[in-house]
Parts: structure tokens; sequence; C-alpha cells
């Protein structure tokens, strides 16, 4: 498999930890317009820190934050992926997603997501996450940045 879904490190470990069960997505700035799309319903996660920021997490999170500072920023590790369950318009009341305790979001980074782009739905993907067989490391290569929700590697990782 060789296509990955950007998303912060702290959520791809809090999904395989079991203290999270869906992601939330509007789109990144390179695909403008149209905003998200489920391009894909199995995928890998492609861990990113970029625009992760600690106090967006709970602070009974904090902690899982730390631990999982990369000690070189020019690689990563991939070890997980995902198969989407469901996919459905975020609630249009954020105090759902406030009291929820399916994930680790705090508050101020839920009311930046709903207010974000206010032209484009936010939605709820629900996720089944996976263990790769072994972790595989690769380059964090420069065509790999931006903001944009889905990459494709340069290698095909196995599942």
């Amino acid at each position: 498999m060789n296509v990955a879904l950007k998303e912060w490190v702290v959520v791809v470990e809090a999904l395989a930890q079991g203290k999270q069960d869906f992601l939330l997505r509007k789109g990144g700035i390179a695909e403008g317009k149209r905003g998200f799309e489920l391009k894909h319903r199995r995928f890998l996660f492609f861990p990113t820190w970029e625009h992760q920021q600690q106090d967006w997490i709970r602070p009974e999170y904090q902690q899982l934050f730390e631990s999982l500072k990369p000690a070189d920023p020019d690689v990563l590790t991939i070890r997980h992926g995902a198969q989407v369950d469901e996919i459905r318009q975020a609630p249009a009341d954020i105090s759902e997603l406030l009291t929820s305790a399916a994930h680790i979001w705090a508050e101020p980074y839920l009311r930046m997501r709903y207010e974000y782009r206010p032209d484009l739905p936010l939605y709820v993907v629900q996720v089944s996450v996976f263990t790769l067989p072994e972790p595989v490391t690769i380059p964090n290569d420069r065509r790999y940045k931006g903001c944009r929700s889905w990459v494709d590697l340069y290698q095909d990782v196995p599942v």
C-alpha cells in the first residue's frame, strides 16, 4: 500500500491505543474549494507534526504528546493504517463533540475546526485502526510537505 492520510502523530497514537475512534476532516489548503474528499477507504497513516499544537490536546493527554517527539525530524515511522467504517457530517452543534470522551482534542481545537472555512462541511470519519506487521521508516521528504490530506508514498508499505 502506498496511499497515506496525513494526521497528527498524537491523534494516530490515540487511535491506536483506543483513546479515540474518529477523525475530523475539512480539507487542507491544497484541497482548495472542494475541501476534504474521502479518496480511499483503506489507507496508511502519515504521522505528522505539521500544525500539531500541544494546547489543542486535552490536559489528560499531554504526556502522550510529549512522549511522541521525534528523535530525528528528517524521518518518520509508519506504524498504523485504517479502514473507514463511516463518514458523516459533524453535528451542527459543537456541544456534542465538546462533551464526547471519544477523542483527545481540547475545546480550542474543536472550535477552530468548526470556524475554519465555514463554507466547507466538517466531517466525522469513523475508523478502525490496524497495526502494520513491521514499522516502516521513510525519509520525511520535502515532496510530502504541505497542507493536504492525502500523500502518495514513494515506496510500497506491506500491510
